[in-house]
């Protein structure tokens, strides 16, 4: 139970995080004209998704254990089903942002 509440605690440094990493976009305008500007709108959206999706996970995650914690009558396999699930849905996917462009 504690377990799942410390996960689920995280969620608010994360949203912090995000709010911070929206405040240093903002005021970056249009961005085609320069390509470095491109290339950190590209970054930003990227770590926007990546780090809105840390967030969903630790509040699954934090669920899952709370209520595995308050339920004694999940059995440790309805568990580790339910974490398998979990790590099929926020499975880590490749990098999108930093990669050189073909010319």
């Amino acid at each position: 139970m504690k377990a799942g509440e410390g996960v689920t605690g995280l969620k608010d440094g994360i949203s912090k995080a995000l709010t911070k990493l929206g405040d240093g976009q903002a005021g970056l305008g249009d961005t085609g004209g320069c390509q470095s500007a491109a290339a950190q709108k590209e970054l930003y959206d990227s770590w926007k998704k990546y780090v809105g999706d840390v967030s969903s996970r630790c509040d699954e995650l934090g669920g899952l254990l709370e209520r595995s914690g308050h339920d004694l009558s999940m059995s440790d396999e309805s568990v580790m089903g339910e974490l398998d699930k979990l790590k099929v849905k926020y499975e880590d996917t490749e990098a999108v942002g930093g990669r050189a462009k073909e010319k």
